[in-house]
């Protein structure tokens, strides 16, 4: 059954709308060093790191019970404002029990938890207005549905870095079997300490900027961001045209040496939305930056696409976002689907490095114009070989 994404609401470290974003997408000159802003004061070591921040004046929640005021709500209502207008006109004659919300998220309001914790350690006392549920994975899902008065399903999936590109499969998957109508979907995660410091622990943050798939490449840099779809069956002109999954739980932490997780996940998604390989315009890899995650993700893609389809990841720009990754970056995919990319042109896999020629040869994306681009495909890969892609399509 067709499943189509009407609007997108989105804030990163590249641009806080869909306008910005798309431009800055299309920049030939845009990298990590104009859109990525130094952190000196997360870091248990003291060491400094590169973050993606949203710059954005945020929504105050202070009307709202304290148990909803956390800055990962408030990317969630900013991303929403954005569609709003959408929502509303799709909304219309719709019951709200046949609306429903999806969400990703991998932090919550995690970040309200350390500052709470900060000052029980001082004082003896959690703060004024801190509410436990703050931190529940459910909060952002609960949230969103308090705005648009959904009373269908409304719920959150925390799968780490996959989270909210399953939040996308969940809501195809909820219109599909025709158990509602109209889906508010996507993720929202907050830099905060904990995440840093836990990546850190791994080794696996960037000395400085993230260089995915180049020789040099030694970590990530975290970032921050929203993204928000309005699904239907109502046809527009972007589809979601199918996803896959997989679990290989090769281990906790590190992928497998040679992606058999993110391989299933590619071509189960392709499978279902009845397309050859060889269709597909673009891939927003997972690309990471780590060693272990671009060498097995080259590789798979390498198997399935040869260098039929031009490749690249964007978090050097907007930072690794976690539990918001898989959203944002099938936002990416739409902004280049849509009729804001004029010129049709690809985002550049780093302006400033070269692709490891060790990797496995896919084509490198290098802002360059296609004549045609039709299919675009996401990746998102998390802790214990949790995997899932994502096929977006425009209408013909």
């Amino acid at each position: 059954m067709a499943v189509f994404l009407h609007d997108l609401g989105i804030l990163c470290a590249l641009g806080n709308d869909k306008l910005q974003v798309s431009a800055a997408l299309c920049d030939r000159e845009i990298s990590g060093h104009k859109s990525l802003c130094r952190d000196t004061g997360s870091l248990a070591d003291g060491r400094t790191c590169y973050v993606g921040k949203v710059g954005a004046a945020l929504p105050a929640l202070n009307e709202l019970p304290p148990r909803f005021q956390s800055r990962n709500n408030q990317l969630v209502s900013a991303a929403f404002q954005q569609v709003q207008e959408s929502f509303d006109k799709l909304s219309a004659g719709v019951p709200p029990a046949r609306i429903a919300v999806v969400m990703g998220t991998s932090t919550s309001g995690i970040k309200e938890g350390e500052e709470a914790r900060e000052e029980y350690e001082k004082t003896g006392e959690m703060p004024d207005g801190f509410h436990y549920r703050l931190q529940e994975m459910g909060s952002p899902a609960q949230f969103l549905a308090e705005l648009c008065k959904a009373k269908g399903p409304v719920y959150s999936v925390s799968t780490a870095c996959s989270s909210s590109a399953k939040a996308l499969l969940s809501a195809k998957a909820l219109l599909d079997s025709n158990l509602v109508d109209l889906v508010v979907c996507g993720g929202a995660d907050t830099l905060s300490r904990l995440p840093l410091n836990g990546f850190h622990a791994l080794e696996s943050i960037a000395a400085d900027y993230s260089r995915p798939l180049a020789a040099q490449r030694d970590g990530i840099n975290i970032g921050e961001a929203a993204a928000l779809f309005i699904a239907s069956r109502e046809s527009a002109d972007i589809e979601l045209l199918g996803g896959g999954e997989s679990s290989d739980a090769h281990h906790v932490s590190a992928p497998h040496p040679e992606g058999q997780g993110a391989l299933a996940a590619m071509a189960s998604a392709i499978q279902q939305a009845q397309l050859a390989p060889g269709t597909i315009d673009y891939i927003n890899l997972h690309g990471t930056g780590t060693p272990k995650n671009d060498s097995m993700e080259a590789r798979a893609v390498y198997r399935l696409f040869a260098k039929n389809a031009a490749v690249s990841s964007t978090k050097s720009l907007t930072g690794h976002t976690l539990g918001a990754a898989g959203a944002l970056e099938a936002g990416i995919c739409w902004l280049l689907l849509s009729d804001l990319n004029k010129t049709r042109r690809l985002p550049v896999n780093g302006k400033d490095f070269q692709k490891d020629p060790v990797l496995a040869d896919v084509r490198l994306s290098q802002g360059e114009e296609v004549e045609e681009l039709a299919y675009c495909l996401s990746n998102s890969f998390a802790f214990g070989g949790n995997n899932a892609s994502l096929i977006l399509g425009r209408r013909k």
